[in-house]
């Protein structure tokens, strides 16, 4: 139960993280604003957290984990055919255009204030955007297994670009007026792009 409440109170400041440094900026947010938009002591925070950048780490992971839930939600094997293979990239996309739609805050801190916080942080940053893209690869490598992709592909480079293509659509999202509309416009693209290339 103790353990429970802890989790709870853990998973709270970190959603309250999210909130204030999406909106005042890293540099800016201080613990005092975390704790107050909980409506908590400085001194809870501290039982859960070290400081600023442990509490940015934590929220960094949260993020990732998010997107990742998503994508391992789909077996990259799935698929034995083009049709089948639109159909599996149109749900991933949408669940993965759901969550930065559904959390402009996480957006925003993954896209913007994730940088310039120091070396250990941008190797970070380098080693989710390589996650994703060995995600994103695995799906690559089934339809060429499979035969509806090029077998001339090159997976890796043209995951990578994929990604960047999702990425710049989420952060492009996040200050969309009219996000819903949008993202179905970016995920067709990108699914036209992967699936039929950009030969007349």
């Amino acid at each position: 139960m103790e353990t429970d409440l802890a989790t709870r109170r853990r998973n709270e400041i970190i959603e309250a993280s999210i909130k204030v440094i999406s909106e005042k900026g890293y540099h800016a947010a201080r613990i005092e604003d975390i704790a107050t938009e909980l409506g908590i002591g400085h001194g809870t925070f501290y039982r859960y957290f070290e400081n600023k950048m442990d509490i940015f780490n934590h929220v960094t992971n949260h993020i990732v984990q998010s997107i990742t839930d998503v994508v391992v939600d789909e077996k990259p094997d799935e698929s034995d055919s083009l049709e089948e293979y639109r159909e599996q990239l149109h749900r991933i996309g949408d669940g993965m255009f759901r969550v930065f739609i559904e959390n402009s805050h996480m957006s925003k801190i993954l896209f913007y204030e994730i940088f310039g916080l120091g070396e250990d942080m941008e190797k970070r940053v380098q080693e989710i955007f390589d996650l994703f893209g060995r995600y994103t690869e695995m799906y690559l490598i089934n339809g060429v297994e499979k035969g509806f992709l090029r077998r001339d592909l090159h997976t890796r480079e043209t995951a990578l670009g994929i990604n960047s293509m999702i990425f710049e659509a989420a952060r492009r999202l996040a200050q969309s007026q009219d996000p819903e509309s949008e993202y179905k416009l970016w995920l067709e693209s990108i699914v036209d792009l992967m699936t039929k290339g950009l030969g007349a």
